[in-house]
């Protein structure tokens, strides 16, 4: 509640953008660098949402979006804010990696005006600003669901391995993993830093001699791919479980048979849904890029869905005004769940099992289900033929 009072008298307090102002929303995301791989495909998301939005005259009166790219440079990250919030800007979209939203909250802080990051997950994140929001589920959601999925893997994880890249990414996420499987009962047998001196045979040598039945592998998606070589040259046959920094369309083709098998946590989103706005939103992806769109450009949709709806019927244009009108989208339907904020920013979105199978992302719960369907079909179908004179 606390939070939410003090965005209630930010309202009183922040000068107001004058209504004679144009209606600015910055977007600023990494489309060249390290980190392009996931900026292209959020902001095919985010421009998707506000294309579409503009066509079906939905737009509020007088909004321009403009893009900036970050370079996948933190530093350049926070300057392109600044100069958007400087511009009149109520919300800059970005923040795409922990790194890069880490520099911008400051900014968007000291200019009370919205940060609203699409995929920056570090739990840390949301207690540095009022202004700060993100429809990415947080670290302690995804560390907590990726011990509960080892554990509870088909071969019931208890001794597991950690294989970590170190950034900030993974220094939020991995004591949430750690701290979570080891309330289950579960035993860290060793961690291995990936890109350390002799990483790859101090892993062969720890899988070895230790013998986990299973792998945690904690990292961004280069991170990801690189360890699964070195796993699978070592014919590792242990569960293996990862961060949902895997699931890009251009990892996934990296990756290649490499990925079959491996788990990981993610909010519920699954391209053959026939239910909208899944299915609208979905086929308009394909028809616009071509390309069937990747949990990164669902988030980049439902961050320019939250922020239309949030600039839609302002009484002031303040970033308090924002704040406040992000906290009541509950009943607003993204294409990964209700856009429903808790009161320190954070996305409300429950997450469950994924894996990969043949290079596609599937639903592994959903999975169980079917194939439990399926079992008790042919069960049914030989009973009948047993019975047939």
């Amino acid at each position: 509640m606390r939070r939410i009072a003090a965005v209630a008298v930010a309202v009183g307090v922040i000068a107001s953008v004058g209504c004679s102002r144009k209606l600015l929303v910055g977007v600023v995301l990494p489309e060249t660098g390290d980190n392009a791989v996931y900026g292209a495909p959020i902001k095919s998301g985010v421009k998707l949402a506000f294309d579409e939005a503009r066509a079906n005259n939905t737009l509020p009166e007088g909004l321009q979006v403009v893009y900036r790219d970050s370079g996948s440079d933190v530093a350049r990250a926070a300057s392109e804010a600044e100069a958007l919030f400087e511009q009149g800007a109520l919300i800059v979209i970005g923040g795409a990696t922990t790194q890069e939203a880490r520099a911008m909250i400051p900014v968007a802080d000291q200019r009370q005006r919205v940060l609203l990051s699409p995929s920056a997950s570090a739990p840390d994140l949301v207690r540095r600003s009022l202004f700060f929001f993100r429809v990415y589920p947080s670290d302690d959601l995804e560390g907590v669901k990726a011990a509960d999925l080892l554990y509870q893997a088909p071969r019931n994880v208890r001794r597991v391995l950690i294989l970590q890249e170190d950034n900030a990414y993974t220094r939020g996420l991995l004591p949430v993993f750690m701290g979570a499987f080891k309330a289950h009962g579960g035993e860290i047998v060793d961690s291995v830093a990936i890109g350390s001196a002799d990483w790859e045979q101090g892993t062969r040598a720890v899988l070895e001699t230790r013998k986990p039945d299973g792998v945690y592998i904690c990292g961004y998606g280069d991170a990801i791919i690189e360890a699964l070589k070195v796993l699978r040259g070592a014919e590792y046959a242990g569960v293996i479980g990862t961060t949902s920094a895997i699931n890009t369309m251009t990892f996934l083709q990296r990756a290649g048979r490499l990925a079959d098998g491996v788990f990981f946590p993610l909010a519920s989103f699954d391209t053959t849904s026939e239910k909208d706005p899944i299915k609208t939103f979905v086929k308009r992806y394909y028809e616009v890029y071509k390309l069937m769109p990747d949990i990164y450009a669902a988030h980049g949709y439902d961050a320019g869905l939250a922020a239309i709806e949030a600039l839609r019927g302002l009484r002031t244009r303040s970033g308090g005004d924002v704040a406040l009108k992000l906290k009541g989208l509950g009943e607003v339907i993204g294409v990964t769940g209700p856009l429903a904020f808790d009161d320190y920013g954070n996305i409300k979105h429950y997450l469950r099992t994924h894996w990969i199978r043949e290079g596609k992302v599937e639903d592994y719960e959903r999975y169980l289900e079917r194939e439990k369907e399926r079992i008790r079909a042919e069960f049914e179908r030989a009973l009948m033929r047993g019975r047939t004179p």
